[in-house]
């Protein structure tokens, strides 16, 4: 069988003069070189080899996907001694699948043993010397698990609930001894577990003896390393990034509950399939050339007949910025990074009004990958919600390549903002690139460089750094907002690596999982989940729109308002004779269409904004949870007044100016009739006089 050829970068984006490296897995050589990527299609993009850029061979080999969360660390050796001793810790299984799953191992030089969960039994792995015992339950309920080390008597037992195992250990003697929870060592073969785990304790002989060690997960929530609370000094370290900030076994009393403490969150949940840092080798680095502009490029890697295309992103020199920034919404990429709805039920309802998910070769190998993990929009197996998402692994949905989203059949995300770069490139237009993690790293200085931010067609998931700097540059600078559900999701950025960025659903906003109770706060920033709206910044005060309802059958045009028509606005609306606009485009058929975006003053519209176009929808476009406070019959776009996409254009008594237009699709019309259509005419108009300039 042919393996596959998958990778992934150290990092989006780069600059000039610095080295690309890729980790790559496949068989055999292949050629991997740097490659500019420019939109050649509705659905296809070229590659644009880099000047002056040198060409590598690239020696592929198999590398495995280490998939399963857990909790590490070491017992030194000269601690231990030759003295028995006993871990204990409370765990509740949450999904027990047949073959069963590696809740604990342990490791002393070259002897391993790993205990196995099954639905009925306990067992022992490592030996052939194996017992097993039978459960009355193994899972839904906290119990708390004990292993006990006799080197006395030459022997492991494990008792969980009803079961009680043991294991021969005749030749386990002295040395450092590595724990691990939650899974095994090696997850090759093996599945971790799917379980909540608290407060792991090392005793000295029984249960009850001396204190070695314990950890308390209600401490330090966003750090990967976490120091035993009490005890010796020993050092525990988080793998694949165990959901944290979590509630234990012992928060029962709601009732008699005095406020809100931190310390009830003492539990963390692993899943079999969590994934954040797939620990590939490096493959091959190729360097960026001193002198290549700011833009969208990959790192394209040929192997006989399979092609692999790893986009970044190259930075402008510092001194060297243009006056306009394309702000990639790196973010949106990692919260879908792996979809995986296609193939669950919440599919078969998205398309129930149109035909059935259309899957590409990229999903069905997704689909029978489980080991590259998931993306913020799916469920655990057991039905919890994903809450981390990473490039450290490859991501197959993000790619030139995945050219279309299963559910419109058409691009959306990475291939859609090509869809921008093209448009900027046809006409000429001065940019560079940055993404979402380099704002998130830089804040405001970032855009204190450029006069014009251009965003992509979905720039959902913002940290507060970076709303904080939008906001700041939004006063003077000037805002091309070119989509739509943008600056919706509080999003926390792991403070220790860039490469996770973390969502919790919280209980309301358009969502696929809710969070469970008394656990909103994110793991790594300590801020309260959920949407900027409900948190009293809802994106309208930034771009004058917000996210107000979703469609994926046909897409629409807007009607000119009377706004559109006013003197002082000749310039925006000069050269389009259009009364509808956008009536025509590649994805879906119309520029208005998936997620929408109007206005609104209630939530931070200023009222100085003046509405230029608006959208109509059929029955299947729905308005946005939040819009609603109560079920309602009859509330899609036919009956519903409020489920509509707007372009708004406002200037702000500091000076700055924002154009925005209200749709994902948007970017899918500006490419029709060889870019002479309203849409590209609309938007070139703003970003122009943005730029201080005026069209002809």
């Amino acid at each position: 069988m042919t393996r596959p050829l998958q990778g992934y970068l150290d990092e989006f984006s780069y600059r000039a003069g610095q080295k690309v490296v890729a980790r790559l897995s496949g068989a055999g050589e292949a050629k991997a070189r740097l490659v500019a990527l420019k939109k050649s299609g509705p659905d296809t993009c070229a590659s644009v080899p880099m000047a002056d850029a040198k060409e590598a061979t690239a020696h592929l080999k198999h590398q495995n996907l280490p998939s399963g969360s857990g909790f590490t660390f070491r017992l030194p050796g000269e601690l231990m001694g030759a003295d028995d001793w006993c871990l204990s810790f409370w765990i509740k299984p949450t999904l027990v699948r047949e073959q069963g799953h590696v809740i604990f191992a342990l490791r002393c030089g070259d002897i391993q043993r790993s205990l196995l969960l099954l639905p009925d039994k306990l067992q022992w792995l490592g030996t052939s010397l194996q017992q097993s015992s039978s459960l009355k339950r193994a899972s839904g309920q906290w119990a708390e698990l004990r292993v006990c080390v006799s080197r006395s008597r030459g022997e492991i037992t494990a008792d969980f609930e009803d079961a009680r195992v043991a294991v021969a250990i005749d030749r386990f003697a002295g040395g450092d001894v590595d724990v691990m929870l939650g899974r095994g060592f090696s997850t090759v073969d093996l599945l971790g577990a799917n379980a909540r785990l608290e407060g792991p304790t090392v005793t000295r002989g029984g249960s009850q003896g001396p204190i070695i060690c314990v950890f308390d997960f209600s401490d330090n929530f966003n750090a990967p390393t976490l120091l035993a609370r009490s005890g010796a000094p020993i050092f525990g370290h988080f793998i694949n990034h165990p959901t944290r900030r979590l509630l234990g076994h012992s928060r029962t009393d709601i009732l008699h509950a005095a406020g809100r403490d931190d310390a009830w969150q003492t539990a963390i949940h692993v899943h079999e399939f969590d994934l954040t840092d797939a620990l590939w080798e490096e493959t091959v680095a190729l360097q960026v050339p001193t002198d290549v502009p700011s833009g969208i490029y990959a790192v394209e890697v040929v192997a006989e007949d399979r092609l692999l295309r790893l986009p970044f992103v190259v930075r402008a020199n510092p001194g060297q910025e243009k006056r306009a920034l394309l702000l990639l919404p790196t973010n949106t990429y990692l919260a879908y990074a792996n979809e995986r709805l296609a193939f669950s039920d919440r599919g078969a309802a998205l398309t129930s009004e149109t035909e059935p998910p259309l899957l590409s070769d990229l999903d069905r190998q997704l689909e029978s990958e489980p080991r590259l993990s998931a993306s913020l929009y799916d469920r655990h197996a057991d039905g919890s919600g994903v809450h981390y998402s990473s490039r450290r692994r490859p991501i197959l949905n993000l790619s030139p390549d995945y050219k279309w989203w299963w559910c419109t059949r058409a691009p959306r995300h990475f291939l859609a903002d090509l869809n921008i770069t093209q448009w900027l490139d046809h006409f000429a237009i001065p940019y560079d690139v940055a993404t979402d993690q380099d704002l998130h790293r830089e804040g405001e200085s970032l855009l204190s460089r450029y006069n014009v931010l251009i965003t992509g067609s979905h720039p959902e998931y913002t940290s507060a750094r970076m709303l904080a700097a939008l906001h700041t540059f939004g006063k003077t600078g000037n805002i091309l907002y070119m989509g739509a559900n943008g600056f919706y999701w509080v999003t926390g950025f792991d403070p220790y690596d860039h490469a996770v960025v973390e969502s919790r659903r919280g209980f309301a906003g358009t969502r696929n999982w809710n969070s469970d109770p008394l656990e909103t706060t994110l793991s790594t920033t300590g801020e309260e989940g959920g949407l900027w709206r409900h948190r009293g910044l809802a994106p309208n005060a930034l771009v004058g729109i917000g996210f107000s309802a979703v469609g994926f059958t046909r897409g629409s045009g807007y009607v000119r308002l009377e706004a559109s028509y006013d003197p002082d606005l000749a310039w925006l609306f000069d050269g389009i004779e259009d009364k509808v606009i956008g009536d025509f485009g590649d994805i879906l058929g119309g520029a208005a269409g998936d997620e929408l975006d109007n206005a609104d003053i209630s939530l931070g519209t200023p009222e100085y904004a003046r509405v230029l176009a608006r959208s109509a929808h059929d029955r299947t476009f729905l308005p946005s949870i939040e819009q609603e406070i109560e079920f309602q019959h009859e509330r899609g776009g036919d009956r519903n007044d409020r489920v509509n996409a707007e372009i708004v254009y406002f200037q702000r008594p500091e000076g700055g100016q924002v154009f925005g237009v209200g749709s994902i699709n948007w970017s899918g019309s500006l490419a029709h009739n060889h870019f002479q259509n309203a849409v590209s005419r609309l938007s070139l108009n703003a970003l122009k006089a943005f730029l201080g300039e005026r069209l002809p």
